[in-house]
């Protein structure tokens, strides 16, 4: 289910109880059936680069292949709690909130839904019922999250809150106020390529010391999670973090 696989494909499909062999036979007995075959793999968080490790196809082939039935190989692998999107050398800018004070989850939470369109939207944002445990296991996974240095952690919603405002906070600290207004700039009136070009160097290489006071910071934060939450609910993009800086610099 992620952009960027961490386990194989047959390491995967094992923590299912399933082989490589079975989930070979599987698609070709349904290979006359490609909405069969996508809808499954759908199910399990089975990415187009995992049925390509299955089979020895390319990525193109089988795109192709779900195409013929209107279906869209890039939605299959792009179904992760986090992010959506190979984020590199920027992994470690995503990680929990560890703060206390004016940049604490709880005081990032009143100021966030105090600029949301809808305050009814913060809840499910982060609601482990709305996010896929694809085991059951009341564990969120590499795959799962779509980052690997997090490890396993428990699927509630308290952790992905703590992580997204961490992220954020990350983020932040990664720019100097130069930057800022550069991005500022750009999100106004600039292309969507200068944009993604700033900012994957703006967040490479952080200022010393941060920018930012804690009260900015703070505001600074609150503003940018309300706009995330406000487009999450009118995307088709699933990662909570998919539509933050960091998103936009590794989409």
């Amino acid at each position: 289910m992620s952009v960027k696989s961490f386990i194989s494909a047959e390491s995967y499909l094992n923590s299912f109880g399933i082989s490589v062999q079975q989930a070979q036979e599987f698609i070709d007995l349904n290979i006359e059936h490609p909405e069969i075959i996508y809808s499954t793999a759908l199910e399990y968080g089975v990415t187009t680069a995992m049925l390509s490790e299955i089979k020895g196809i390319p990525k193109d082939v089988i795109n192709e292949y779900f195409e013929s039935v209107d279906k869209e190989g890039q939605l299959i692998d792009g179904m992760s709690i986090l992010v959506n999107s190979d984020l590199g050398t920027l992994e470690p800018l995503v990680n929990f909130n560890s703060n206390a004070g004016n940049l604490s989850n709880a005081s990032l939470r009143e100021a966030t839904l105090n600029k949301l369109e809808l305050k009814t939207d913060y809840d499910p944002f982060f609601s482990e019922t709305m996010k896929r445990d694809l085991h059951k296991d009341g564990i969120y996974d590499a795959e799962e999250l779509g980052v690997g240095l997090l490890g396993n952690i428990p699927a509630t919603g308290e952790n992905l809150e703590s992580i997204f405002y961490g992220s954020l906070i990350n983020m932040f600290s990664a720019l100097d106020k130069s930057e800022w207004n550069q991005i500022t700039e750009l999100q106004n009136s600039g292309s969507p390529e200068e944009l993604h070009a700033l900012l994957f160097t703006a967040l490479s290489e952080p200022p010393s010391p941060i920018a930012w006071s804690e009260t900015e910071m703070h505001d600074m934060v609150a503003v940018e999670a309300a706009n995330i939450i406000d487009k999450y609910w009118n995307n088709s993009l699933i990662g909570i973090l998919d539509h933050s800086f960091l998103g936009l610099a590794t989409a």
